[in-house]
């Protein structure tokens, strides 16, 4: 093969002669040649650079960009070679096609998995293969290197453009993927400009003098594009910082809410009664208001006759009763077994007391699963004012104390019966 001709991507020259021949100076030689340098210093401080953020960041994008970028500093590597060893020219310049290819190939891949964080399939690496034999198959179609360049630069500008159309319908609009569209786009122009110019060159004398400063523009687009890739990156482990942020505030609350709910009746439980008190008491503001303790009567004899599973539907039938009786912003608490309390603010006992005439209506004849006949369940209740939060919790006794004097009267009296049968004109509710 005869003396190689001027590299366009990368700087003009191959060989002093050739040069001298084509009527180009020995300073533009010396030109690229320092381009060449040049990038491939600007290259490799973007591969170290990829190469710590792959410590940090489990990306399958930023591993497949990570070799890309490693791919194209062997590439550049093999092309200062070949300008240095021409006995060995071929064989560098295929190198230095096919890793270029890699470079294009691992380039697009990374853009492709920057949204699912998915690996490359065999099917899609299988892709590379006609590149790898255009890549060794091009050094030989002809004797000038620039005869051959413009198919290596249309084949580079097709990769820049697919990366671009990739990112493109990602439809991520951050700063960085921005950064990257541009860059993309660039680079695609850029090669394809490329492969026009050397092209017409074969037909038409042109100045090309600018072109040995090729790889310094090179340069700079790559780093761009290497910088938008690093935003990207960061972004993206942003995001995903903040969906577990958001996971974790969420199992927080959630377990915040199991720790406070009481799971059988989902009725507060004391623990959250002491939270309350404690918010309520930062605050440092006024409050007033009744608190009403109920308490299930029988519930031993339910579930002596019918089960505990039974009594438990009883219990959370009592406390749908007191839900409904009861105001929105009002707070039921369960105080252990079948006790109940209510805290009801800005609301005296007579007032409170007279929303409870309802709720032994709603428990008369009512569906209980596993009991086959309607049942009539009976609550004591007794509700007691409260002048601020302080002496709440004494409220609480007092109702409590109330409520258990209510009780044993009404058992000293006729015992109401724990199950009644419907009859013709009887309110009945039923409770799942």
């Amino acid at each position: 093969m005869g003396p190689l001709g001027p590299k366009p991507h990368e700087f003009l020259i191959f060989s002093r002669k050739h040069l001298q021949l084509k009527g180009l100076s020995l300073n533009l030689y010396m030109d690229s040649k320092i381009g060449l340098l040049i990038q491939l210093s600007g290259v490799l401080l973007i591969t170290l650079l990829t190469l710590f953020l792959r410590r940090s960041l489990n990306v399958v994008a930023l591993k497949h960009w990570t070799n890309a970028w490693l791919f194209l500093s062997f590439s550049l590597f093999c092309l200062r070679l070949a300008f240095s060893y021409e006995q060995f020219s071929v064989q560098l310049f295929s190198f230095y096609f096919l890793t270029e290819y890699f470079f294009g190939f691992l380039l697009i891949a990374g853009c492709r998995s920057l949204i699912s964080n998915s690996e490359l399939k065999i099917r899609h690496e299988l892709f590379v293969l006609p590149f790898i034999l255009v890549a060794f198959g091009l050094p030989f179609v002809a004797e000038d290197f620039n005869l051959v360049f413009n198919i290596h630069s249309l084949i580079l500008s097709g990769f820049f453009m697919i990366a671009f159309v990739d990112m493109w319908r990602s439809k991520i609009r951050s700063f960085g993927c921005n950064v990257m569209l541009v860059a993309l786009g660039l680079l695609a122009a850029n090669f394809f400009g490329y492969a026009i110019i050397f092209t017409v060159r074969q037909y038409v004398v042109l100045n090309t003098e600018f072109l040995a400063f090729n790889s310094v523009v090179d340069l700079v687009l790559q780093i761009l594009l290497g910088f938008g890739m690093v935003i990207v990156l960061l972004e993206q482990v942003l995001i995903d910082a903040k969906v577990t942020n958001d996971k974790l505030r969420k199992a927080h609350e959630r377990l915040e809410e199991l720790a406070h709910i009481d799971p059988l009746t989902t009725a507060l439980n004391r623990h959250a009664f002491h939270g309350y008190l404690n918010r309520q008491g930062n605050e440092e503001k006024s409050v007033n208001g009744s608190v009403g303790f109920f308490d299930v009567d029988d519930l031993k004899d339910i579930n002596d006759v019918y089960g505990h599973a039974v009594g438990d539907s009883a219990i959370r039938a009592v406390v749908r009763a007191i839900r409904e009786v009861i105001r929105a912003e009002d707070l039921i608490f369960r105080w252990g077994g079948d006790e109940f309390f209510v805290v009801m603010i800005g609301l005296d006992a007579n007032a409170a007391l007279s929303r409870m005439e309802r709720m032994d209506q709603m428990l008369t004849n009512i569906r209980i699963d596993g009991v086959y006949q309607p049942m009539t369940i009976r609550v004591s209740n007794a509700f007691e004012d409260f002048e601020g939060l302080e002496n709440l919790e004494l409220t609480i006794e007092k109702a409590d104390a109330k409520m258990y004097i209510q009780k044993q009267k009404r058992k000293s009296g006729q015992r109401v019966p724990i199950r009644t049968f419907a009859s013709g004109g009887s309110y009945e509710r039923s409770f799942n």
